[in-house]
């Protein structure tokens, strides 16, 4: 089996700290707040220099209010009634498990991008939960945008290191048939160019997709994908998703829906604009201080999110 560089070969436990967040493996690192600097957009276009800090305000789904403000935004955007309550079902399955006093009991703002929790309490509650790995976020988010994502050729490719989720897929029966095709085809790893070339990355990545008649059909729900590299110097360099979540409407506000690994929180942070969730997830994932691999990519859907820029 093959393994990411030692940066990315584990999971992180300050939450966003965590670089294959939906992985089931650990590594503990110092959380470092951020700043946004200059990057690349997706056109190429160099964006001016900014400092803002990043802090979030988030939710557990523990209160009532942030509960019904993300069943409100699902609905409008035409999710059926069904998947919002399989969609709580399974938040309170994980806040049932490890106890909701340990989780925040409302929105809180923090004074930078990664929540105060006690990782190694939560993880350890829920592996007391009867075996089950859980889910992460790659099946929170097609459980939510399944209905809204079409794959015409569903071709699966790679899809060795998607092992833990194909142990809950098959353990709840979560998705079958057709459905279990699409996800396959969708989370699939890809061959790509050995370059740090975001751009280039970026084209590949689309084509891939393009080849396998990927398509995203909602206006006021999208997926957001965190595309990083895996190069473990003896195979094909690689391109995969090491964490999604769903992007929501909320009046002149965003959601961001998010399962933050198989053993840790669901978690909703609430945005101003789009540049602040770029700039939140650049803050978590691109850990790379070394500069042995390419910076993540965000995608909005199949293409590179418009707002999307490297932090320093």
């Amino acid at each position: 089996m093959r393994r990411i560089k030692p940066f990315l070969g584990a999971l992180l436990l300050g939450v966003c700290m965590f670089l294959t967040a939906c992985s089931d493996q650990k590594e503990g690192k110092e959380a470092k707040q951020k700043t946004a600097s200059f990057a690349e957009s997706s056109q190429g276009e160099e964006k001016k220099e900014t400092s803002a800090v990043i802090p979030i305000t988030y939710s557990n789904l523990v209160d009532e209010e942030t509960r019904n403000r993300v069943s409100a935004a699902l609905k409008n955007a035409g999710l059926k009634d069904e998947k919002i309550t399989d969609f709580f079902l399974a938040v309170d399955e994980y806040n049932n498990a490890v106890g909701k006093e340990n989780l925040v009991q409302k929105m809180t703002t923090t004074d930078g991008p990664f929540p105060s929790m006690d990782s190694d309490r939560l993880i350890d509650l829920w592996l007391q939960n009867g075996g089950f790995v859980g889910r992460n976020c790659r099946i929170t988010s097609f459980s939510l945008m399944g209905d809204f994502i079409a794959v015409k050729n569903p071709v699966a490719g790679d899809t060795t290191m998607l092992f833990s989720d194909f142990e809950a897929i098959g353990k709840k029966h979560l998705f079958q048939g057709e459905e279990k095709k699409k996800f396959d085809t969708l989370f699939s790893y890809i061959d790509v160019t050995n370059t740090h070339d975001t751009k280039e990355l970026a084209k590949e990545i689309i084509a891939s997709w393009k080849k396998k008649g990927i398509s995203f059909h909602n206006d006021k729900m999208h997926m957001l994908s965190v595309f990083m590299t895996m190069d473990d110097g003896k195979n094909r360099v690689q391109e995969f998703i090491g964490h999604t979540g769903i992007l929501l409407e909320d009046g002149d506000h965003y959601l961001f829906v998010e399962k933050l690994a198989f053993e840790l929180p669901y978690q909703v942070e609430e945005f101003r604009s789009r540049q602040e969730v770029n700039d939140y997830l650049m803050a978590c994932y691109d850990k790379d201080a070394d500069g042995l691999t390419a910076k993540p990519v965000i995608f909005e859907d199949d293409q590179v999110m418009k707002e999307y820029r490297v932090l320093k």
